[in-house]
């Protein structure tokens, strides 16, 4: 299926054949005309009848958010209770469980919308008027949330310090009207439009040249997250903020420590055996690990690539598509251009969180065309392993890949559903069987499964580092891309669209968007949201091929208010490429080099080798201490990165704990320390034996 609608006459290889009944096999997309007007159900469309019954679940969506969010927050949400040493600690249960009603009111649309249907049979056509009059509802909706971004201030406090980003200047917010205008004008034109085609006509140089270009504008991205030992030191201070985190996860692992067994890692359970397997065939420099996270980024953005051209089946189209994805994708939270923060650097979300379900959604839409894996359960295999290493992103992953094989089913009958939730437990399950040999076999020890949901207690449900969410602002807009990208899936499954991969992938990015939406409703921090646009701008790239196949098969040719809404959001993204960063800036930043102290603090390791034997088992509480004990050659059995992820009193007892099993000796903590936990050492029988206050700033205390 070609982005215009027909078949194209240039398009990739041949598809292997599928199951029989199945309607997503590539010749069969290739002969369908998706711009045949769809198929009415009585006097209504599907997609009338959902704008219809959209106003409807918006009043009782927010009704039962006002009435059931506190009483349904003290039962889902309740806080653990657990005593921390600082402060910071701001509950959500509420704002919890309203977002779970937010999030389930799509879900609850679609199944309105399929129950209704059959019941609406004579309703009459004038109700498209009606349809009409919510679409514009939502478009003046999405336009408030614009208007928010400057009116409005983040806790309605300005003493609070945070007000919203203004992600989208008034000169950018106008560019993508201008964008929305021109897309208009070229589909109203069939000359234009066959022009358009001729210029864009498959070919074997301009697939390759295509990919290229793709891989280029990544890498080109990608030169802002590459760092030596040198060039890290010059970071914004946001990402040398973040460093310590993911960084020791994979030292911990060099220094044999197993994540979910001894080591509590905060952001990848698997991952940080790939980087840690790297470094120490490499070595163990920063650069070999910014390095390979970044190929890994590069990768996954393939991937995405890839998806988007199986969609459109045309590599130059695929390109336009994925431009504004990438860009958006890597949308600057801070700096300057040439010496950036944002999630292409921020490792913790490219490619820890966001890598295992791009690849993911890229299998399944090689499934969805027919292609390899065609086995349900080796899909959900590796959706298990997805789940395994980061569930904050895995899990939404899952369960958008479990819903999109349910929906795309050619009969969706209670066997083939048992199917479909069979593969999942059976994938899962193989998951887990296959993370428990490896760690048998590497470390010694079955995986403690409670590591997987520590932090997510710690932050999500007491709350720590939580911030409220701010009553009205553009995190409306985002919400309400992945809700139509969902509804949208249902609609198509109802009108029995051919093009199943299109149906299936617009299902896949509504459930994982709003299962992912609990990330900033958690932390609704201004520049957190910003995490979100990756999964957001490729919702609107998916949409945008519906809108521009819709638009081409009216008569007139001219789009709904929601399509408008849909042109407009993706002429956002576009204009996001103007953040593209100077390549030769990049380089120039890279060979800017300091004394590389930051990562390896010379005071630190000549106090930890000063005072420990080498191959002792010690605790380094301190940043970048795994690193350290590898340096120096001492095993650091510290369960954690640094002090900075032990909260609880409950965590620090354990650490303790720890330390008796392994008949820890020295515990090096930096000065000052808190006075609670030091006073806790002492009652297990440690005490202050040395300090250098003028540099390392280390106490060990010696049992």
């Amino acid at each position: 299926m070609s982005l215009w609608g027909k078949a194209h006459d240039a398009r990739p290889r041949a598809l292997a054949p599928e199951p029989a009944g199945h309607a997503s096999n590539g010749a069969a997309q290739a002969r369908e005309l998706i711009a045949a007007p769809a198929r009415a159900v009585g006097a209504i469309r599907p997609g009338d009848l959902a704008w219809i019954l959209a106003v409807p679940c918006a009043l009782l969506t927010a009704a039962a958010i006002v009435l059931l969010g506190r009483p349904l927050g003290r039962v889902l949400f309740a806080p653990d209770g657990q005593h921390f040493l600082g402060g910071g600690v701001i509950p959500e249960s509420t704002e919890n469980a309203r977002y779970v009603i937010a999030a389930a009111a799509p879900f609850a649309l679609a199944a309105a919308l399929t129950a209704a249907r059959g019941r609406l049979a004579a309703v009459a056509a004038a109700w498209r008027g009606a349809a009409r009059i919510a679409e514009a509802l939502m478009l003046a909706f999405v336009a408030l949330t614009l208007v928010a971004l400057r009116v409005w201030t983040y806790h309605s406090r300005p003493e609070d310090g945070y007000r919203f980003r203004v992600y989208f200047t008034v000169a950018t917010i106008a560019v993508a009207v201008a964008l929305a205008g021109a897309f208009v004008a070229v589909l109203r034109r069939d000359d234009w439009v066959a022009r358009v085609r001729r210029l864009t006509r498959e070919t074997r140089a301009r697939r390759i040249a295509a990919l290229a270009a793709a891989l280029i504008f990544c890498a080109i991205w990608l030169l802002t997250a590459f760092n030596t030992e040198g060039s890290i030191e010059l970071a914004d201070e946001a990402l040398l903020g973040n460093l310590p985190f993911w960084l020791d996860e994979t030292f911990a692992v060099l220094d044999h420590q197993a994540p979910l067994v001894a080591f509590h890692a905060q952001y990848a359970q698997l991952w940080p055996w790939v980087t840690a397997g790297a470094m120490a065939a490499l070595g163990s420099t920063f650069a070999v690990y910014s390095g390979v996270m970044v190929a890994a980024t590069l990768a996954t953005m393939a991937a995405v690539y890839a998806t988007l051209r199986r969609v459109v089946r045309n590599s130059l189209l695929a390109l336009a598509l994925f431009a504004p994805f990438l860009a958006t994708s890597f949308f600057k939270e801070r700096g300057t251009q040439a010496n950036m923060y944002g999630p292409a650097n921020l490792f913790s979300l490219f490619p820890i969180r966001y890598g295992g379900p791009y690849v993911l959604a890229f299998l399944l839409a090689r499934k969805l065309d027919g292609q390899r894996p065609r086995s349900a359960t080796l899909l959900m295999l590796f959706a298990g392993l997805v789940v395994l290493n980061n569930p904050e992103f895995g899990v939404p992953a899952f369960a958008a890949t479990v819903a999109t094989l349910a929906l795309t089913l050619p009969r969706p009958t209670p066997r083939a559903l048992a199917r479909v939730a069979g593969a999942a437990a059976l994938g899962l399950a193989g998951a887990l069987a296959a993370v428990s040999v490896f760690l048998l076999v590497a470390a010694g020890s079955l995986p403690h499964l409670g590591q997987l949901t520590e932090f997510s207690k710690i932050y999500g449900l007491d709350g720590f580092g939580m911030l409220p969410m701010p009553g009205f602002g553009f995190h409306y807009a985002v919400y309400v891309t992945f809700a139509g990208a969902l509804v949208l899936a249902a609609v198509r499954a109802l009108e029995r669209r051919r093009d199943v991969l299109l149906t299936g992938l617009l299902c896949w990015i509504g459930v994982f968007g709003l299962g992912t939406g609990s990330y900033y409703a958690g932390r609704s921090h201004p520049d957190v949201l910003i995490d979100l646009f990756s999964a957001w701008s490729l919702a609107l790239a998916l949409m945008l091929v519906v809108a521009i196949r819709a638009i081409r098969a009216r008569p007139r040719r001219l789009p709904t208010f929601a399509e408008i809404a849909v042109l407009v959001g993706f002429g956002l993204a576009v204009c996001s490429i103007a953040q593209t960063p100077a390549p030769w800036s990049q380089l120039r930043r890279i060979r800017t080099t300091t004394g590389g102290q930051l990562l390896r603090p010379v005071a630190a390791e000549e106090f930890v080798r000063e005072h420990a034997r080498p191959g002792e088992r010690v605790m380094i509480v301190v940043e970048f201490g795994h690193r350290i004990a590898y340096d120096v050659g001492v095993r650091n059995v510290l369960p954690y990165s640094n002090r900075e992820v032990i909260l609880t009193n409950e965590q620090w007892l354990f650490t303790l704990r720890t330390a008796k099993r392994d008949h820890v000796r020295s515990i090096f903590v930096p000065t000052p320390f808190q006075l609670e936990v030091v006073e806790r050492m002492r009652a297990a029988g440690y005490r202050i034996a040395d300090a250098d206050r003028k540099v390392a700033r280390i106490v060990q205390l010696v049992r």
